[in-house]
């Protein structure tokens, strides 16, 4: 059973269950397309739907990916969206599902609050948790922490930066590459050289799926332990869309870490590999998909720099 099997990441799970050929009962909101091996159940996991009950007590394995996310999200009610979708439908299924029956529950790196002094972020470190969104995480993970100890088989993973076909439109690349279908600049926050451990959702559904498989118990960070600059990353939505790109940096806000880096030492030591990304093919992946309809804000001021779509060098253009 995978909930949230209509998200980002859920969908690639889904497939990679079914092509193993597992038979999967996928619980979302949003209604989903039946397809061969898939069950869908349209449902809110706070509704007290009794197929939703019966789903997560009779699953041999529960995959629990619902949430509320965005780390950026605003929203006048987003506390209250977070508290209810990511806390207490968390605690719904860790109540619900029963302690001999493995289960997956994705939390985000954000809870590490970044990397410290360049160090990747291993499981064990203390929890930094900066905003509503990751401080919503970390209580999650208590709760699960919580089931563990009583002797609930419980698997906590920490993905980080997840990016590829169907990433959430709120997502840098995302917004980068939509900007650059329209002529925008790329709205960059803090600095060019600020990076982020970028992790194909195939490969982040994988790695859940092989989790499982395992049997692996306690917190596991989803990663590929290399850190990918923001420059990077422009330069290859850049070459993804045959353009040039340019940008405006703005103040990062505090909820934004300078870097983030997974130590994915334990990944490899229960599964036998770890994530590895070419950064290049994976935004082409994702610049092919069908961009995701979403308000446009007002544009940012004219750009201060360009990316050529060769990838290669940064030069500086006008300042304003």
């Amino acid at each position: 059973m995978v909930t949230g099997s209509a998200g980002f990441i859920g969908r690639a799970l889904v497939e990679t269950l079914l092509s193993s050929g597992e038979k999967v009962v996928g619980i979302d909101r949003v209604a989903q397309p039946p397809r061969p091996g898939l069950t869908v159940l349209t449902a809110d996991l706070l509704a007290g739907d009794e197929l939703v009950r019966a789903a997560l007590r009779d699953a041999d394995v529960v995959y629990h990916l619902a949430g509320c996310p965005g780390v950026r999200d605003r929203g006048h009610d987003v506390a209250r969206r977070r508290r209810r979708d990511n806390v207490r439908a968390g605690a719904h299924v860790l109540a619900v599902v029963p302690p001999h029956v493995p289960l997956l529950v994705v939390s985000s790196s954000s809870v590490y609050g970044g990397a410290r002094g360049g160090r990747p972020s291993h499981e064990a470190d203390p929890l930094r948790p900066v905003g509503g969104y990751a401080r919503s995480k970390a209580v999650l993970e208590r709760l699960c922490a919580e089931r563990l100890a009583r002797g609930g088989r419980t698997t906590v993973v920490r993905p980080f930066t997840v990016a590829g076909e169907g990433q959430r439109p709120d997502m840098a690349l995302s917004l980068w590459l939509e900007a650059t279908r329209r002529g925008r600049p790329l709205r960059v926050l803090g600095s060019l050289d600020r990076t982020r451990d970028v992790t194909d959702v195939r490969q982040a559904a994988r790695a859940m799926a092989d989790l499982a498989a395992a049997g692996a118990q306690g917190i596991v960070n989803i990663g590929t332990g290399r850190g990918q600059t923001l420059r990077a990353m422009a330069a290859a939505v850049a070459e993804a869309l045959d353009t040039e790109v340019s940008f405006t940096v703005e103040p990062a806000p505090g909820v934004e870490p300078g870097a983030s880096l997974a130590d994915v030492r334990r990944l490899r030591s229960l599964i036998g590999w770890s994530p590895e990304t070419d950064l290049p093919a994976l935004v082409r992946r994702q610049a092919a998909h069908p961009p995701a309809e979403t308000p446009w804000p007002d544009p940012p001021r004219p750009s201060a720099q360009t990316v050529p779509r060769s990838g290669g060098r940064l030069r500086r253009a006008h300042e304003h």
